[in-house]
């Protein structure tokens, strides 16, 4: 068996679980930068300690939203009913795209259309 094909294989082992473990990888990410730039911020000048602070908070938000129960429950059946989801092809995605636009522009020159109308059917009773 090949790398490409053990890669694949593993990934598809993982199911729709790797979504989790990507999801609480960006999480950490996204926390560990956001409180690097605030201690940055306010503690101007120490970059590296600030980006050390950014990592261990990151870490830490990471280990405890696992250990929460309930959120990496109501994450795992979020994931799950997404998964469920049977999303549109791409054919279906165009029509569906250009029927939208079509009715907008319809639409719009109708207002249009009725707003230069009433214009000026207003203008003949007002200045007639």
């Amino acid at each position: 068996m090949s790398t490409q094909q053990e890669r694949i294989g593993g990934s598809l082992l993982l199911g729709v679980q790797k979504y989790l473990y990507t999801g609480y990888f960006v999480a950490g990410c996204v926390l560990a930068f956001l409180v690097s730039h605030v201690s940055d911020a306010a503690w101007a000048g120490h970059e590296n300690a600030s980006n050390a602070i950014g990592v261990v908070a990151g870490v830490i938000g990471v280990v405890a939203g696992w250990k929460n129960v309930k959120l990496r429950t109501l994450a795992m059946e979020t994931i799950e009913e997404l998964a469920a989801v049977t999303w549109p092809s791409k054919d279906e995605t165009t029509t569906a795209t250009v029927v939208v636009m079509a009715t907008a522009i319809t639409a719009s020159v109708v207002i249009f259309l009725l707003d230069r109308f009433w214009n000026w059917l207003t203008n003949l009773i007002y200045l007639g």
